[in-house]
């Protein structure tokens, strides 16, 4: 079954679960896959940005490779009402998971499913697997998912600026505006070890740092890379979110000729976004932040254990989206947006 069959069966079938029963919240089994793509389809239409979220065999298999840990709210009569996820997406160290992929149906939008999730996968999940940090990308056309993060002690550290397509989340108040997503991050098991922070970024870095439970020891970026040296850059294109990302977790002497190839692949594919993902393990790592400036990158983030090492998110949008647009909930984040508006203030190569 492909995306297209799915939704052809879901508009056919227009299944209605049975309101106010009680629930349960417990990992996915392979039976409960199709209730899961219902779920979805519920709340998103077909618009959801996932495809693996309309095919149940491919929950099934992602679910067994735990690539994809799915939590469900699973009904009386086997309806699942609600589900969350934690999940391998864009971080290249295969032990950082991001948090998200949660949905409630309309009819239990007042019961506690949602908090009941939240509170398996941190209090139950997380530490039943092989995890190290989890991170969360709330979007920022609401309040609602940055209040919970609160709850489970997120820290925020960064903002990636129209990071999803306006299908996906429209906004009333701003219609057809892509909407931005605040980065939070929640340790499960530290690792002391040394960050090189870029002498442009270090008040940032340090500010965001302060606010996590993390064992750092930083020290400025300022070697020179080493001669001969080769860079290994994992690259993802998001086509439905028009979203290229490119993780830079070894930086050698021929980044500045793979930035321009990485430019030019996602211009001909029409990429809105793009971001680059840097090694900040790596003494030498400030070396790029001047090449990625000078073709109209900003900060975005700081990213802890990204690569096992920490990360530093530079980020570039062929058009800014309006900043009225982007709710905030915490002082940090607003401090967070307030540094990235000077940063794009400061480089002329940028959209102003």
């Amino acid at each position: 079954m492909n995306k297209q069959e799915a939704i052809k069966k879901l508009k056919e079938e227009t299944y209605q679960v049975t309101p106010g029963q009680d629930f349960e919240i417990a990992l996915m089994k392979p039976e409960d896959a199709w209730g899961v793509v219902r779920c979805y389809f519920g709340v998103y239409g077909e618009h959801y940005p996932f495809e693996v979220n309309y095919l149940p065999e491919r929950l099934i298999e992602e679910n067994r490779l735990r690539n994809l840990r799915t939590v469900v709210a699973r009904a009386n009569n086997g309806d699942i009402i609600a589900c969350g996820a934690l999940y391998r997406s864009s971080a290249y160290y295969s032990k950082v998971y991001e948090y998200g992929q949660a949905v409630v149906l309309p009819e239990y939008r007042s019961s506690f499913a949602a908090l009941c999730l939240q509170d398996y996968i941190f209090n139950v999940l997380a530490s039943q697997e092989d995890i190290d940090e989890i991170f969360g990308e709330a979007v920022c056309n609401h309040l609602i998912i940055q209040k919970m993060s609160r709850f489970i002690d997120f820290g925020e550290t960064g903002l990636e600026l129209g990071l999803m397509p306006a299908a996906a989340y429209p906004m009333e108040d701003f219609p057809g505006e892509r909407v931005s997503t605040l980065l939070s991050f929640k340790t499960v098991r530290d690792k002391e070890q040394v960050v090189y922070f870029p002498r442009q970024y270090t008040p940032v870095l340090e500010y965001i740092m302060s606010g996590l439970n993390i064992s750092r020891s930083v020290q400025a970026s300022e070697a020179q890379v080493p001669a001969g040296s080769t860079t290994g850059i994992q690259t993802q294109l998001f086509d439905f979110a028009q979203v290229a990302r490119f993780n830079v977790y070894r930086l050698g002497e021929d980044f500045p000729a793979l930035l321009e190839a990485g430019e030019q692949e996602a211009q001909s594919r029409d990429m809105q976004v793009r971001q680059f993902f840097i090694n900040l393990g790596e003494a030498w790592s400030g070396w790029a932040l001047a090449l990625l400036r000078d073709k109209g990158y900003f900060f975005g983030g700081f990213l802890p254990r990204w690569f096992d090492t920490d990360g530093l998110l530079m980020q570039k949008l062929l058009k800014l989206p309006d900043f009225a647009s982007i709710k905030l909930y915490s002082e940090r984040a607003h401090q967070i947006l307030d540094f990235i508006r000077q940063d794009l203030e400061g480089n002329p190569a940028c959209p102003h």
